[in-house]
């Protein structure tokens, strides 16, 4: 099961936003704040927390394909 992802979202007094990503790891982060970032225009600053640098956790299914033995 994944772990809830969020964005928390700041703005000061004089309109500074904030974006701060909880729950998501590698650059799962950014890929979540890209839409967010070119809608808001200029970024001044930005700052990588160490769950960037983590491995991303990743969902996968199995298939399992069974022979059918008589439609050979």
């Amino acid at each position: 099961m994944s772990k809830k992802q969020e964005l928390e979202i700041s703005i000061s007094d004089t309109g500074e936003v904030t974006v701060n990503v909880l729950g998501a790891k590698g650059k799962k982060c950014m890929d979540m704040t890209k839409e967010l970032e070119e809608s808001l225009g200029v970024i001044t600053s930005f700052e990588k927390k160490p769950e960037f640098y983590e491995q991303e956790e990743t969902e996968t299914d199995t298939v399992v394909q069974k022979e059918d033995k008589n439609n050979v």
